[in-house]
């Protein structure tokens, strides 16, 4: 967790603009002076960082699924290629500002309460051209899925798009959330916004459940650091059995239905 986190209570940050937010971080890192300025790797914060490299004059490195200090730099893993390879980029200069997948890291505890310190840098009208018109915030009652404690994914081992009920029924048993493979995204079986991997949502869930896919890098950099794996597939030798913590072999259309009973049956017992 952080040590201290610096507050702008300027009325420009009352809903998210660019321009101010790249005027507060570029004066604090220019107050700090840091060796590195991490984000997210969120529409919002891309935007952000490419403003600040640009103003500061200093390198960016995007999509980073590791970060590690090598000989006084910042070195960062990405993807490429799909997610087929990964590449080692490292930071010239100072400070290395670096775009972060989302739910990469584990969080640390910090010991304590981190302290609050105000910044009282005003932002200019200048920096105020641009306003949030309108915010069209889509309404679902379904658990999140970069936020769901359990992931069911399902790949074209689900046959078609007709199966993967399946899923939703074993998701609403667990109180998860149904993911999938690029594969079946590109198929049209299911939506983009299930998409888990290196060009869609990266995961972080207590048990990830990957039903018939067979676990490329692309597909994998997505849900690597989930606590426990479980991968259900009808080959035994899948990439995805060698990192799972529990491999099932199987048609995984009798063994969702047999597994989502038996947890309404656990439940109701």
């Amino acid at each position: 967790g952080a040590k201290v986190v610096h507050v702008n209570e300027d009325a420009a940050f009352d809903d998210y603009i660019a321009e101010p937010a790249t005027d507060a971080v570029a004066a604090l890192v220019e107050q700090q002076k840091p060796d590195a300025v991490l984000f997210g790797f969120t529409p919002d914060s891309r935007e952000v960082a490419g403003r600040l490299a640009a103003r500061l004059g200093a390198g960016l490195i995007a999509n980073a699924s590791d970060l590690s200090a090598r000989d006084g730099s910042f070195v960062a893993a990405v993807p490429y290629f799909g997610g087929s390879k990964v590449a080692s980029m490292k930071a010239n200069g100072k400070p290395a500002i670096v775009l972060v997948r989302p739910k990469s890291f584990e969080a640390s505890e910090s010991g304590g309460t981190a302290e609050v310190k105000q910044i009282d840098t005003p932002i200019g009208d200048s920096s105020k051209r641009a306003h949030i018109a309108k915010r069209v915030v889509e309404a679902s009652e379904k658990v999140k899925l970069e936020d769901a404690r359990v992931v069911i994914s399902g790949g074209r081992g689900m046959g078609g798009p007709q199966n993967f009920p399946l899923l939703d029924d074993l998701a609403s048993a667990l109180g998860g959330a149904v993911g999938a493979s690029r594969a079946v995204v590109d198929a049209g079986w299911v939506p983009y916004s299930m998409q888990v991997g290196q060009t869609g949502k990266s995961v972080r869930p207590g048990v990830y459940i990957a039903v018939g896919i067979s676990g490329a890098m692309q597909h994998t950099v997505g849900m690597k650091t989930s606590k426990v794996i479980i991968a259900i597939n009808k080959d035994a030798e899948a990439p995805i059995m060698k990192m799972a913590d529990l491999g099932v072999v199987g048609d995984a259309l009798k063994i969702v239905p047999a597994l989502t009973a038996a947890v309404k049956a656990k439940k109701n017992g």
